[in-house]
């Protein structure tokens, strides 16, 4: 059986042999996986429903549940405007 970190690992892989524009498109989907698992963590952490983050933020329900699948392309204010209603911030964290 392969793991999780295997199967990854040939995906990264697989991008590097493709080239520069797989790896940077693999990049992307990191990114987005990760704001998607950061705020789902975030609301769930606090009790909330999508319905009860949004009333909270002002963003509509149906744009926080394509932003935390990973479907959607959230503005910075979007963003700003979760944030504040989770008690988060936004920020680059340091690797």
């Amino acid at each position: 059986m392969t793991t999780f970190e295997e199967f990854y690992a040939e995906v990264v892989a697989e991008a590097e042999a493709e080239g520069p524009e797989a790896v940077a498109h693999l990049h992307r989907l990191e990114d987005r996986y990760r704001l998607a698992s950061d705020l789902i963590g975030c609301r769930l952490a606090l009790h909330m429903t999508q319905q009860q983050l949004a009333a909270a933020s002002g963003i509509r329900q149906s744009e926080i549940s394509r932003i935390e699948g990973g479907h959607g392309n959230p503005t910075l204010k979007t963003m700003g405007a979760l944030a504040r209603a989770l008690g988060a911030e936004l920020r680059i964290a340091s690797l």
